[in-house]
């Protein structure tokens, strides 16, 4: 009887769990992982990287042809190059060099990962390596994040412009930083929710919306919104979208303010700090000083690229510019992807750095119109995914964030292959 049982369990696959055979696939899982929850480990999280540096590294020798030739490698190696040609005039070249060497080593990772996304099952077999990975994510954090901590942030009190009192730091993450990775994240689950109907995916979704907020990153949860409402309204084929999409999104706004500001829970998390922002634009509130300062950085840095504007003051340099010429309380970053890589680099490596993930949006836009059944969903997934990050980098710094690179190489992959597959579905 027992034997009968234990085989009945085996026969439903739901409750297994495969590892893949794939070694390409298990490594990028594996990297994946190390960025997410392992950061604090640094000899697992070197460890990790190298092994899929020492073994892509390889088949990237064995098929160079590929690797060189892909839009991906050719254009960041560019961008990586220009990043390296910064050195010449940048007045603070240690700070040249911290930025150059952190560019480098996601662009390199990002190249290999191409070796891999070659398919679209490879593709989602990434995804779902993600997603996975976000798990192990969520119980490393709950181990190493005492109880006190969680109560803390929620009952203590602090200015709208503090990094105190926010989840994050205890596995390695800037509380904003931990919060786009979970509403990136928090996408992923409801991909695959969408298109497997499994309501531990759901549950998996919710849990990492519920730490998103309590690293209390205003950020996160615009992308988190962006994400949920945007894919819900493509995944698939509408008539009258905009009639459908515009009073439903101010009914969902208008109940998710009254929410933030109306219930205790939520307001002790996130309803405070957004106060802050109302301040721009309605003297019935008062402007927090995170608020402030971001809109003054973000003019010197305009202002630096005003006066550099093909070369940029030198990669990494914006905060030691900001801080010794415009009177910036320290040397930090712009605190705006587009500024800081502006300020940087200059109108060349803005282009350098940005074509492809416009190009791709644009893409992928396109083929929403051409795409339906699953591969609708995989489309208005990564269009989503790279035009929300698009709009996202006016207010936070993504050039150094390893997961949101490796996402960025995935949705512009993703949008050649279903471009592709769309040209051949045509043909025949």
């Amino acid at each position: 009887m027992n034997n009968l049982n234990y085989n009945a369990i085996l026969c439903n696959k739901k409750y297994i769990i495969r590892i893949p055979k794939d070694i390409s696939a298990l490594l990028i899982f594996g990297v994946a992982a190390a960025f997410m929850a392992l950061r604090t480990i640094v000899p697992l999280l070197y460890g990790i990287q190298l092994i899929f540096l020492m073994y892509m590294g390889v088949k990237g020798f064995y098929n160079a042809n590929q690797l060189f030739t892909n839009k991906y490698v050719i254009v960041y190696g560019l961008f990586l190059i220009w990043c390296c040609f910064s050195f010449l005039w940048s007045p603070a070249m240690d700070k040249t060099m911290k930025a150059t060497i952190s560019i480098a080593q996601i662009i390199v990772i990002c190249s290999l990962m191409t070796l891999y996304l070659v398919n679209l099952e490879n593709l989602e077999r990434v995804l779902f390596g993600f997603a996975i990975a976000s798990l192990l994510m969520i119980g490393f954090l709950l181990l190493r994040t005492r109880l006190s901590e969680w109560m803390y942030v929620l009952k203590g009190s602090f200015s709208a412009s503090t990094d105190k009192g926010r989840i994050g730091y205890s596995i390695g993450h800037h509380p904003n930083a931990m919060g786009n990775l979970c509403a990136s994240l928090a996408l992923v689950w409801l991909y695959f929710y969408d298109k497997k109907k499994r309501k531990r995916y759901l549950i998996c979704m919710l849990l990492l919306c519920l730490i998103l907020l309590f690293t209390k990153s205003r950020g996160a949860i615009l992308m988190v919104a962006m994400h949920f409402f945007g894919y819900a309204f493509l995944r698939k084929k509408r008539r009258f979208t905009l009639i459908k999409i515009i009073p439903l999104i101010i009914v969902s706004s208008f109940l998710l303010y009254k929410a933030i500001f109306h219930i205790p829970f939520l307001y002790e998390l996130i309803g405070f700090r957004i106060e802050g922002i109302f301040g721009l634009f309605s003297s019935s509130y008062s402007i927090d000083a995170s608020s402030y300062t971001r809109i003054n950085m973000m003019k010197y840095g305009l202002d630096m690229f005003i006066k550099h504007p093909v070369t940029g003051v030198g990669f990494g340099n914006y905060g030691y510019y900001a801080y010794n010429y415009y009177g910036l309380f320290t040397e930090t970053y712009a605190h705006s992807n587009y500024i800081e890589i502006l300020a940087g680099l200059g109108v060349i490596g803005i282009f350098l750095y940005y074509i492809l993930p416009v190009l791709s949006c644009i893409t992928l836009g396109l083929a929403l119109k051409k795409t339906d059944g699953s591969n609708r969903k995989l489309c208005a997934f990564l269009f989503v995914a790279i035009s929300v990050r698009l709009i996202t980098d006016l207010i936070k710094i993504t050039y150094n964030d390893e997961v949101t690179q490796m996402l960025n190489v995935i949705c512009i992959c993703g949008g050649s292959l279903i471009n592709n597959y769309n040209k051949q579905a045509g043909e025949t």
